[in-house]
């Protein structure tokens, strides 16, 4: 086991014990066991999944939407630090389509090259959340 804390702007969205955490890293997405080899790197923005049981299913995993952020490994240990986290049970499906549609106005009539980029940064923000309402949408129907 590995000891995950997800940190966010607001504070913390999770610690604990867990046995596989699957992360949005700048070269693709990675998987960190324990005994993981030691990282710092930046994060892209997307989904952390975590499975806590090595008996979990696929469906019993928890699912974080990230902004982006850095994470810390050391082998006992996995940090991840991020200015927003979404948790699936912090959204539904409609409220993310409407967000997802607002981000891409936001992309579509960015006015400067700092504005496309954090409008890009919440275009991933906002595509995350819908898929991990998707997420619960399915594995709760």
């Amino acid at each position: 086991m590995i000891n995950f804390r997800l940190v966010s702007a607001t504070g913390t969205k999770f610690e604990g014990d867990v046995y596989e955490v699957i992360l949005p890293a700048q070269g693709g997405a990675i998987a960190v066991f324990e005994d993981h080899m030691p990282l710092i790197s930046a994060a892209t923005g997307g989904v952390i999944s975590v499975r806590v049981k090595p008996t979990d299913r696929d469906d019993d995993m928890k699912h974080f939407a990230v902004s982006g952020g850095l994470l810390e490994v050391d082998g006992k240990n996995l940090r991840f630090l991020s200015d927003d986290v979404t948790s699936s049970d912090e959204v539904s499906e409609k409220e993310a389509e409407a967000a997802l549609a607002r981000a891409k106005e936001l992309v579509a009539n960015a006015g400067s090259r700092a504005a496309l980029h954090e409008a890009h940064r919440v275009l991933a923000h906002s595509t995350a959340k819908l898929h991990i309402a998707r997420i619960k949408r399915r594995h709760h129907n």
